[in-house]
């Protein structure tokens, strides 16, 4: 009996130690759960947002062209030269400063290839465009104003601290100085074909520079003009012969980028023998493509500093009906510059008057809201109107309602420009 009782006090004891056992297994069971999700979270979050991104995923290569101003140096002569000594031992150093700049920041990881190609006068300006291998997914991520806002902030970081990198020990670099842009394949292409004609030239105040014509060696050739800032540059492009099928492009960058193209002019112009060209700023670049059957100096190139203009006008008109001023683009009758922004405000002497404008050879029309002016926008009375070239003349009239006073606008809304506007104003009486 005793025996019978001691096994099933064992039996027992043995049920109750396993039920115990079962019961703290059970308690894990959550926990493993937990933590297979988290690894699975943590995998799913690896292969989405890593793995995937850079071993399956399409990578776009992403251009960007700019500038960066180096305090501690000058510019030298022997800078400009391309086959220069002094040109390839700075621009290897500074295009090894801009590789540890971009892995200093979260574009690191995004590198290709950066190259600087160019120098600018004063205090050491240096002209570069980088490659960023980005994956197809993240490419809205990577915006100009973003890579920009990093590189800014590492170089502002830095500014004043000490560290073992070359921006951070052998140049100062001005952070502020900083000019980036957005480019393409298509605008690396034209600049490489250009680097065995550039020419850079510093545009001195209230000077006319005559630029050296293009090497006939080369089938194309860039002019890089720089100026002080506060100043526009403006070129004056004169052809020499009748005919000719050369193409210039002039754009409002230090380099040929397409989004920023002033204008572009193919073979020597009867009905434009003499043309000027406006920038926005103290860069312009001037691109020449060779024709097939090539001239020998078809075209001048001269370059002039020109100071930036307010174009905000006050104007009053007196009783009559005779034509009173005139009203354009600054420094007409040269193309007109890609930021122009022209305000005229005009009072009449009574509510019996509207203004009207007179136009040769060009006119206004309405456009779709969605849709730039691509020759010149206008604002008159909040009615939005675009220009365009015609070869008739063209009046515009103004009615007046409830005050005397008329406010006009003219903006240029893309990069590409054309000649300068100017348009003739008078008086006439509303209740012809």
């Amino acid at each position: 009996m005793e025996a019978e009782e001691q096994e099933e006090d064992a039996n027992s004891f043995s049920k109750d130690e396993s039920e115990t056992n079962s019961r703290n297994c059970l308690c894990y069971v959550p926990l493993g759960i937990a933590f297979l999700l988290l690894v699975g979270a943590a995998a799913a979050t690896w292969y989405f947002l890593d793995y995937r991104p850079w071993h399956l995923e399409p990578v776009i290569l992403q251009f960007y062209s700019g500038s960066l101003q180096v305090l501690n140096r000058r510019y030298s002569p022997d800078l400009g030269q391309v086959e220069s000594r002094a040109f390839w031992l700075e621009s290897a150093k500074l295009q090894k400063m801009l590789k540890e700049l971009i892995h200093a920041t979260e574009l690191g990881r995004y590198y290709n290839s950066s190259t600087v190609y160019a120098f600018g006068e004063g205090a050491l300006t240096f002209f570069f465009w980088f490659a960023l291998q980005i994956p197809e997914s993240q490419q809205k991520e990577v915006t100009a104003e973003k890579v920009n806002t990093m590189l800014h902030q590492e170089l502002s970081t830095s500014f004043n601290s000490s560290g073992s990198l070359s921006y951070q020990t052998e140049y100062r670099v001005n952070p502020d100085s900083l000019v980036l842009l957005e480019s393409s394949v298509k605008d690396i292409v034209v600049l490489k074909s250009t680097l065995g004609c550039y020419r850079y030239s510093y545009v001195q105040e209230d000077d006319v520079l005559r630029l050296e014509g293009p090497d006939y060696l080369a089938s194309s050739c860039l002019w890089h003009l720089h100026s002080l800032k506060g100043y526009m540059i403006k070129l004056r492009l004169e052809w020499t012969l009748p005919d000719c099928r050369d193409r210039l492009a002039m754009y409002d960058t230090a380099g040929p980028l397409e989004k920023h193209l002033i204008t572009s002019i193919y073979g020597c112009s009867r009905q434009e023998p003499v043309v000027e060209v406006l920038s926005s700023g103290p860069v312009m670049a001037i691109v020449w493509k060779k024709a097939m059957y090539s001239y020998y100096d078809p075209f001048i190139l001269s370059a002039q500093a020109v100071p930036l203009e307010a174009c905000e006008v006050n104007i009053t008109l007196r009783e009559g009906m005779e034509l009173q001023g005139k009203i354009g683009t600054p420094h007409y009758p040269s193309y007109y510059s890609p930021n122009t922004q022209c305000t005229w405000h005009m009072t009449v002497p009574s509510l019996d008057y509207g203004v009207t404008l007179w136009f040769d050879a060009y006119a206004l029309s309405r456009q779709k809201h969605d849709l730039p002016c691509t020759q010149g926008q206008w604002i008159i009375q909040n009615r939005r109107l675009c220009g365009l070239r015609t070869l008739q003349a063209y009046a515009e009239r103004i009615p007046v309602t409830s005050s005397a006073d008329i406010t006009i606008t003219f903006t240029s809304q893309i990069s590409l420009t054309g000649p300068g506007v100017q348009a003739a104003y008078s008086l006439y009486n509303q209740s012809d």
